[in-house]
């Protein structure tokens, strides 16, 4: 049976050791505490580590990444959260899925401006964007690259909004 509270609780004291512990310390306890909750709960309690913002969760979903049944938009989130760069993108796009999907999801948020309506609260409010400010016929000559080896309809989708965000293309 699914524990939603559970998930909900652990979040919420994510927020707590974020703000009271130094970054490193607040990822190895949220990490230890990911690992405890069944495989099933990974989707949701990464959001966990979205609080810390910093660039070593990358390193985590790197490795962990291929845990996830699914790998749902937090993916990305918790990526655009923890200083995304285009290096890391491009590095994930050439590995493939999962990480290809969650780079597609990071950039999405990481290229969104103005209000963000259909983000979460946390991006409108951090705003992120890609580290080291690619030019953006880089990223869309590559994206396009992509598309050869992934063309289903979520990629697309994803390179369609992260095109039309890099050239303020209304959709």
């Amino acid at each position: 049976m699914y524990n939603q509270e559970k998930v909900d609780d652990f979040i919420l004291r994510a927020m707590d050791i974020a703000k009271t512990l130094n970054k490193d310390e607040a990822l190895d306890t949220l990490i230890a505490e990911i690992e405890t909750f069944d495989e099933k709960y990974l989707n949701e309690c990464i959001n966990a580590l979205n609080y810390i913002r910093y660039e070593k969760v990358l390193d985590w979903i790197e490795h962990n990444a291929h845990k996830a049944i699914n790998i749902s938009s937090n993916w990305g989130h918790v990526a655009a959260s923890s200083c995304f760069n285009w290096n890391r993108a491009d590095k994930w796009l050439t590995k493939g899925r999962p990480l290809s999907l969650i780079a597609l999801d990071a950039l999405i948020f990481c290229t969104t401006i103005d209000e963000r309506l259909n983000q979460s609260l946390w991006m409108r409010e951090i705003q992120p964007t890609l580290t080291d400010n690619p030019k953006p016929e880089i990223v869309a000559n590559r994206l396009q690259k992509y598309l050869q080896v992934d063309n289903v309809p979520r990629t697309r989708d994803a390179v369609k909004k992260i095109i039309n965000n890099l050239f303020e293309v209304e959709l």
